[in-house]
């Protein structure tokens, strides 16, 4: 009794001791910094020093003062250092209590400490904060698809929930801001739609269209649509992709009573009759209201031009374009293929690899796509338009093919488009210049890494996965697959890619390392081989046969 009567002050001892380092474990993890706030689609919302809107992600100092230089950010959960702030600017990477740090996603790091060497994708995708150590993660975020200009955030700088803001506040505090209600128009409403217009769920649906006028998008999260037929229905404001009004545009509301479909899917379905729409803003100010009449199936009842007092019936309805649309028969034009996982492919003209699509035009006289569309989401037809003013650029010649860049990096040339491929699948639509009138279309689901999705046959078949990627060329012509892309150039080299200097490989024939530009840089023996000390970049093996293999470098 003695013994253990002894014992007791020990273990208390003990057990406050581990207790006090809990504590201070929390307390040193609350003093940390934090991802406070991102936008992984910045076209005109913040700009940085160098006057280029680009994406970006905030860092909240909740603590004492630190030094971030030495720290690490990456979008790439396998590979945490993928940029490390460096010591060379202090002054720049100091973080005070309280404070915030905005780091540039601009693949840019010249630029400045506060750039990094990557970008961020408007589709799902995450951003890792890690220690010096290069291990321990400070913090995460897994983010779902962002709308552009509209920024993801915690509700309060350093709170545990995230959320939408429409008016982003990098640099700043987190606080929503409720907009005042703009002007927008219930633009046309079909109630008996039995054929003229599938969902992303193939269902035809009723639907009601919201125009707006204004030369600002506009996000509907919050707005609230009332049937005098019976139903109320608030939109949700976890879904901005699918609640936003493009600028001067159209956005479709369903009114199928599913809103676990969507953002823009109702919770109510309206009968089919005559009845009142009303829809009002967060501040509670009337947006606008229409008298829905019901006549045919699949005739629809709208404003007689997008947004006039007058109302007339369609016989052919115009969901998601202008009431007052010209039908445009699209050319003979398909998409082809396409890569939503370009790894170590083909790369561009910046020599970055990126997603590409494929056009292939299948007549036999020259087909101008200007004015064209491409887009990702069902529910934006219009999302990307091929320039009309480029002269000849947009011209593809009878039986020929044009590569087009999903990179979101229009600055880059007339065909990079504002959107990237979602690897996890989605679907592409090709639109006739009026923008309802479709081309071409493709769903496709998740893809592998380096891995194409072709017509078989080509031009006329369906789409299947295939390794041997065609870009610019028939995809099951094999004397005219693209020289850049002979998969069988794996035949001629054995080893790793991405490659780094210093590492072994072997050829199996003689061969030459090029240049994106053609310059002959390095001509090998068949054998074994070590790579030599080079800059990162794209390089073409070109072998003796005259196979190719395209190789990443990295440092």
């Amino acid at each position: 009794m003695k013994r253990a009567a002894r014992t007791g002050p020990v273990l208390q001892r003990m057990m406050t001791t581990v207790t006090c380092l809990v504590s201070a474990l929390t307390a040193l993890q609350a003093q940390t910094p934090v991802l406070n706030e991102l936008m992984a689609s910045n076209s005109l919302s913040v700009f940085d020093d160098f006057f280029e809107s680009d994406d970006w992600v905030e860092i909240y100092n909740p603590g004492g003062l630190v030094q971030m230089a030495g720290y690490h950010i990456s979008d790439d959960p396998t590979n945490l250092t993928k940029y490390t702030f460096p010591d060379s600017d202090p002054g720049s990477t100091f973080l005070t209590p309280g404070g915030h740090m905005l780091v540039w996603c601009d693949e840019d790091s010249v630029q400045g400490v506060l750039h990094a060497n990557f970008k961020l994708s408007a589709e799902n995708e995450g951003v890792w904060l890690t220690a010096p150590d290069g291990v321990t993660v400070l913090d995460s975020i897994v983010y779902p698809p962002q709308q552009t200009d509209i920024s993801y955030g915690r509700s309060c700088d350093g709170c545990g929930d995230w959320v939408y803001f429409n008016v982003p506040t990098p640099e700043e505090s987190n606080a929503e801001q409720i907009l005042p209600t703009p002007t927008l128009y219930l633009n046309e409403v079909l109630l008996d739609n039995t054929v003229n217009l599938v969902d992303e769920f193939f269902e035809t649906d009723p639907w009601i269209e919201v125009f707006n006028p204004n030369p600002q998008q506009v996000n509907l999260a919050g707005f609230t649509l009332t049937s005098s037929a019976g139903g109320t229905w608030t939109l949700p404001s976890n879904d901005p992709v699918s609640t936003t009004v493009p600028s001067d545009g159209f956005l479709l509301l369903w009114l199928d009573g599913q809103p676990e479909q969507g953002g823009h899917h109702s919770d109510f379905a309206p009968p089919v009759q005559t009845q009142t729409f009303t829809l009002v803003g967060p501040d509670m100010i009337l947006a606008d209201e229409i008298d829905a009449e019901v006549s045919f199936s699949n005739v629809s009842w709208g404003r007689a031009t997008d947004g006039a007092s007058s109302f007339t019936w369609f016989d052919i309805p115009t969901p998601r374009v202008t009431n007052s649309l010209l039908i445009v028969p699209p050319d003979d034009v398909v998409l082809n293929e396409f890569q939503s996982h370009n790894v170590s492919g083909l790369a561009d003209d910046q020599a970055e690899i990126e997603d590409w699509v494929e056009i292939h035009n299948l007549s036999s006289v020259p087909v101008n796509l200007a004015g064209y569309y491409l887009t990702d989401r069902l529910n934006n037809p219009t999302k990307w338009r091929f320039p009309i003013d480029v002269g000849d650029s947009t011209v593809v010649e009878p039986n020929g093919y044009v590569v087009l860049w999903a990179d979101e990096d229009q600055a880059q040339g007339w065909n990079h488009m504002n959107f990237r491929l979602n690897n996890a699948g989605e679907a592409l639509v090709l639109r006739s210049p009026d923008g309802f009138t479709i081309a071409d279309s493709v769903h496709f689901g998740a893809s592998l890494p380096d891995v194409s999705k072709s017509r078989l046959p080509n031009g006329t078949g369906e789409f299947e996965w295939t390794e041997s990627t065609t870009p610019g060329g028939c995809n099951d012509c094999p004397s005219l697959i693209h020289e850049d892309h002979v998969h069988a150039a794996s035949n001629f080299f054995r080893g790793p890619n991405p490659m780094r200097p210093g590492l072994s490989f072997a050829l199996t024939q003689g061969a030459s390392l090029c240049d994106l530009t053609g310059r002959h840089l390095v001509q090998w023996d068949l054998g074994m081989h070590q790579f030599p000390c080079t800059s990162p970049g794209i390089f073409v093996l070109k072998s003796e046969s005259g196979a190719t293999h395209t190789l990443v470098v990295e440092d």
